[in-house]
């Protein structure tokens, strides 16, 4: 995302937008729908260029994301969370 600028962020979202309406218009009358942006090789993104994915989703069609809660979490406790937040906090801008 840090090669796309704010004004052409904002415009993709609204595009979005349009086409999650379009989506939920068409005849195909999907129940809900996903945005998926991947940046960064440890986000698994495949195509190293800016992106988004606008998935139409369906209840029961087993898309989603699969993981091992006890791999991938950590549970902090809730001083360390308010630690890490505010280091984030600090950096934006």
């Amino acid at each position: 995302m840090k090669d796309v600028d704010a004004e052409t962020l904002q415009h993709i979202m609204l595009i979005a937008a349009k086409m999650n309406a379009a989506l939920r218009k068409s005849k195909y009358k999907c129940e809900g729908v996903n945005l998926f942006l991947a940046d960064g090789e440890a986000a698994h993104q495949e195509v190293f260029h800016f992106h988004l994915h606008v998935y139409p989703r369906f209840i029961g069609d087993g898309f989603g994301f699969k993981y091992d809660k006890a791999k991938n979490f950590i549970e902090l406790e809730k001083e360390k969370m308010d630690e890490i937040a505010e280091e984030i906090k600090s950096k934006l801008v």
